[in-house]
This record gives C-alpha cells, structure tokens and sequence, in this order.
C-alpha cells in the first residue's frame, strides 16, 4: 500500500476513492471504504482513500476527539481492507481549499478519482462548506461517480467515533469492539518502567500513551498481547500506577501470562477485552502482588475464549 503525506507527492492514477477523517476505523467507516476497494475491483480502478492528520491543526468539530487507532495501526487496518493508496496529508495542508478546488485539485488530480465513496455526512473544503449535495453536484459536472453509503447502525443507534470514545470512557471495551468490528486494542512501542513486576513474580511491559489518544476507563482489563504473531493471555493496567508511581502519564502496564522474554523497544500490540475493576492504590507491594495473581485468574479464560475464537 501506498502512502502519501503532502498532496503535492500524489501522482493521480485512475481510482474510487474513500473520503473520510475515518478516525476509528469502525464498522461504519469500513461499510464506505469497502464499497470503494469493491467498485476498484469491479471497473479496474485503484483502491483509494483520503484521509488526514491533525498535527497541525483539526476541523473544528474535531477538536479535543482522542485518536481510537495510531496513525501506524490505521494504515495498518487500510492495508489488510484491501486498499492500495493512501493521500494523508496533514490537514493544515488544504483546510483553506475551497469545496470546488478540493475536489478538483485533491480528488480529481492528485487522487484520481473516477468514483467518490462517503458517508451522508462527509463536509469538504474551507469551513466545511461542502457538503453531500454540493460533492453531488461536482461529481455530476466532472464525469465522477459518486456513492453515497448509508449509516450503519448497532444496538439501535448510529455507528459513531463520538460513541465508541463515550464507551471506552466508561470502560466498556466489549461494546466498543463491536462497534469497531475488532478487539479494542494499540500498538505501543514497550519502554522501561520500575522493574518493580520482577521482584514480584509478575513481569510487565510498560507503554506510555500519546497524549492524542483517546480518553479510557482507568484500571484493570482483561487482555491479550500479541507477541511474535501469538496472542497471549494477559492482564492490563491503564492509569497512573498510583502504588508505584507518582505520574500524570497515562500508563499502560501489561503482565502477559505465562511469558518471560526482554521486549523493551518493540512494539507490542495489547488488545483490552473486558473490564475488570477500577484502579486502586495498594497499602504494600505485597497486596499488589496478590491481586495481580488474581487479576490473571480471572483474565486466563476470557482471553482464552478470545483467541479460540480468533482462531476459527
């Protein structure tokens, strides 16, 4: 798959193409996407998909909306869907586009695009001016096929970003999974914490959070970690390690059951599967040491019918 990071470095090839912010990559943003790599695969296009990065800024309703995936677990997900290039331009790169020279200087030229995927609510150039009736009416003039995928609902409401952070907020990482259509999870590069889980017969791997990411539940999750291309059983931290560590850092501490290995500088991918309790601060380390022996008994089975069931 191909990424492009500044519109300049596009080279048009004839394409459908998805457009989206697609900040969580949800069951929803996946219905549009996916129609997009199907049309390619129909009429001989390229799979597209324009998205952006908000480094240097970010659309007003945007603005404090944690990140759901990294920017490297996103084009990650693009790839496996089956799409073949990506424009991911900074958004300070043409917030200042009108409508008609977004479509045409960044869907038409730089995307190629024969065919426009996106949802009801897809707004494009400055100030958001553009919206599905105006791409309509462009697509029309310009000769571009334009599909506009309905909303995907789960549970009686609409698939959103805005409700999977609400839910993970709360700690519901099992409704947020199946809105994402996966595990919740991250791929953090692992760093060195205390070194404190050694001396208690409970080895962890520490990962510090970007501070873009989105807002979870702090305490105590069932989990699995994938190590080498295997899921493990394990059991997550997420806070502040308040017995241990005085930090405004969001932490995620990782004891994966039944492994012993040196993985500090890889990035190591935990998957949260259910909350488990909320986190506390210990009066000994000895109290702490008991409760993460029986966090992992209650982990080992849930993830265990995760990844018998990941495996079928």
């Amino acid at each position: 798959m191909e990424i492009f990071h500044t519109i300049a470095q596009a080279a048009g090839v004839p394409a459908a193409v998805a457009c989206g912010y697609f900040d969580g990559l949800h069951i929803g943003h996946a219905a549009v996407i996916g129609r997009a790599v199907q049309r390619a695969k129909e009429e001989g296009l390229c799979a597209g998909v324009f998205t952006f990065t908000r480094a240097g800024g970010s659309p007003e309703r945007k603005t404090g909306a944690g990140e759901i995936v990294t920017e490297a677990d996103k084009y990650a997900i693009l790839d496996a869907w089956g799409v073949q290039r990506v424009l991911a331009p900074d958004f300070s790169q043409f917030h200042d586009l009108e409508p008609e020279a977004f479509f045409d200087e960044v869907l038409v030229r730089r995307m190629g695009a024969r065919a426009v995927c996106c949802g009801a609510d897809f707004r494009f150039g400055r100030a958001a001016a553009g919206d599905a009736a105006l791409l309509g009416k462009l697509c029309a003039a310009r000769g571009v096929e334009l599909d506009i995928v309905p909303e995907v609902f789960c549970g009686g409401a609409r698939v959103s970003s805005t409700r999977i952070r609400e839910l993970l907020a709360a700690g519901d990482v099992g409704q947020a999974g199946r809105l994402l259509g996966r595990a919740f999870g991250y791929r953090l590069t692992v760093v060195h914490g205390k070194r404190l889980g050694r001396t208690i017969d409970s080895p962890t791997i520490n990962q510090r959070f970007p501070k873009s990411f989105v807002r979870l539940r702090y305490g105590v999750y069932a989990a699995v970690a994938a190590v080498d291309g295997v899921l493990l059983p394990a059991v997550a931290n997420i806070g502040l390690r308040p017995t241990v560590e005085q930090t405004d850092a969001v932490n995620s501490e990782t004891y994966i059951i039944g492994f012993s290995g040196d993985l500090y500088g890889r990035q190591i991918e935990v998957r949260l599967l259910e909350f488990l309790r909320d986190e506390q601060k210990f009066p000994s380390v000895d109290a702490l040491r008991a409760r993460i022996q029986a966090d992992a008994r209650t982990s080992v089975p849930i993830a265990g019918a995760y990844i018998e069931k990941i495996g079928k």
